[in-house]
């Protein structure tokens, strides 16, 4: 799918759940199960008992010039889109740019793409701000994603606002980093663990520092979640709501939480799928990574057998561990002389392990590059490689998002102890310190603390090998309020992947009812 436009997605829910959610015994995490058919209550007698609670969640309301400013950019959307993509349903189109820059970053434009199921109601939509990702998914992406896979209940009435956050899909895209630097990058040695085998990944980062640097000036500091978040408050502003719904998504759940402790008078209901913790280091973030990836593996490796043609054969975790450690020995080199290692596999390992519905195409192109085709890894890669792809992006973001600067040897070392733990994905998220250490140390990181706006609903994923389920619950705790679902699926973000999940979202959405604290989904 494209990157149409990145941001942040507000989230209204209509009409009827999909089953309902019940918790599980005290002595273990609850687990949330369904009910197919739940029993209906008996009327209560007129006066004899006090209605429900009242929701400490503000009201889902229409906005009647939520729509006003965007062009209809329908055909050219759906021009972009496979007829997967739009999942049977009717999807129209509103393109709209807006200009943001406030409190001290350099003026820009993000891109806000609007995502209905039909025409806008009369009265206006509901309207739903989604983020997305500066290395990942876009907000236009997962708004698009989420219009044609959410139940359309909980869609009814409401136009979703897809928020590309700055450098990303059809915001002023970033291009900084040449693009034999990032192939460098991508296809460094994941497991290398000594300070002679990882100078050639430090050298990349230090000249993507360089370039990015000369090409940026004094905008290289505002890809950042702080500058997104106050972006987001414009994009409010814009759509001419008083309270913004939101679904953010990763680094889009870790921008709209920002937002919440900044601008709580502004907040209505949020989603916080795949919530990172912004005050994890980088070691503990990667081994959490890496047991994460192992869990996603596994599932992926599952779901593969399960299929009666798995390209992997009966034991596809075997399988790719093999296909790892030969690409390793004897690289591979594309037509185009393009050398595929199994740094650049295991990369687009983990991306795909991240997208459950790639798995099949995941498990093909890893597959033949172990027959000597590296022709689908590269094309696993391609969307985010290509210039303002996103990977430039996100590699500012992560560092401009943290002070961390480990030197050479410390890096080797951590890499060595993890790749002990886990060698096929230990060392290669050690790596993602090394990725900062030459780029400027941020002069403000202001540690995240409690929000004073209506409760979050934060989402954590036991396998999400990009945003991993222990910083979602810590993110989940510094909120204060928030309440915490956890999906024991493999992926990255979990709504809207199973009934669980969906139920849990659409009643904090529509009906302003929070899930019980600790509520647990099964796979």
């Amino acid at each position: 799918m494209p990157g149409p436009l990145r941001g942040v997605l507000v989230l209204v829910l209509g009409a009827a759940l999909l089953g309902g959610c019940a918790v599980g015994p005290s002595q273990r995490p609850p687990i949330a199960t369904i009910v197919d058919e739940p029993p209906s209550a008996e009327p209560a007698p007129e006066g004899s008992a006090p209605g429900p609670a009242p929701s400490l969640l503000p009201p889902l309301l229409p906005a009647p010039a939520a729509g006003a400013g965007f062009t209809d950019c329908t055909a050219e959307i759906r021009a972009t889109l496979a007829p997967t993509d739009l999942g049977g349903r009717d999807l129209r189109f509103g393109c709209q740019s807006v200009a943001v820059g406030g409190g001290g970053s350099s003026r820009t434009e993000v891109g806000v793409l609007q995502v209905s199921i039909g025409p806008l109601p009369p009265g206006g939509p509901i309207p739903i701000a989604v983020v997305g990702e500066a290395g990942g998914p876009t907000g236009s992406d997962r708004a698009i994603r989420l219009a044609a896979t959410a139940p359309e209940p909980v869609l009814a009435g409401t136009a979703l606002y897809g928020v590309d956050l700055r450098g990303t899909g059809n915001s002023e895209p970033v291009d900084c980093i040449t693009p034999s630097v990032r192939e460098a990058l991508v296809d460094a040695d994941p497991v290398a663990a000594d300070p002679g085998a990882l100078a050639g990944l430090r050298d990349a980062a230090a000249a993507a520092a360089r370039t990015c640097t000369q090409v940026l000036e004094n905008a290289l500091t505002d890809f950042r979640t702080a500058v997104d978040a106050e972006d987001l408050e414009e994009v409010r502003a814009s759509l001419s709501v008083d309270r913004m719904h939101v679904v953010g998504v990763g680094e889009g759940a870790g921008v709209a939480a920002t937002w919440a402790r900044r601008y709580p008078a502004a907040v209505g209901r949020t989603v916080l799928d795949g919530a990172p913790d912004a005050t994890t280091s980088f070691s503990q973030r990667g081994r959490e990574r890496a047991t994460a990836a192992r869990e996603a593996l596994d599932t992926f490796a599952a779901d593969c057998t399960a299929r009666p043609d798995c390209p992997l054969g009966p034991d596809p975790a075997g399988a790719v561990t093999g296909i790892l450690t030969n690409l390793h020995t004897a690289p591979l080199t594309a037509p185009g002389g393009r050398r595929v290692t199994d740094g650049t596999a295991t990369r687009a390992l983990v991306a795909g392990l991240g997208e459950p519905s790639t798995w099949p195409a995941l498990a093909a192109a890893i597959a033949a590059a172990g027959q000597g085709n590296p022709t689908g890894v590269l094309d696993l890669l391609a969307p985010e490689e290509t210039d303002g792809g996103g990977f430039d992006a996100g590699i500012l973001q992560t560092c401009n998002d943290t002070i961390e600067r480990p030197t050479l040897d410390q890096v080797a070392r951590d890499a060595g102890q993890a790749r002990g733990a886990d060698p096929v994905f230990g060392a290669y998220f050690a790596h993602d310190a090394l990725l900062c250490s030459s780029w400027p140390v941020p002069t403000e990181v202001p540690p995240p603390g409690g929000a004073a706006g209506p409760p979050s609903l934060v989402l954590g994923t036991r396998g999400d090998p990009i945003t991993p389920l222990p910083g979602s619950e810590r993110a989940a705790n510094q909120l204060g309020s928030a309440s915490l679902v956890t999906w024991l699926g493999a992926g990255h973000g979990a709504f809207p992947a199973t009934p669980c999940i969906r139920t849990a979202v659409a009643g904090y959405l529509r009906d302003g009812t929070l899930p019980q604290q600790g509520t647990v989904c099964p796979p």
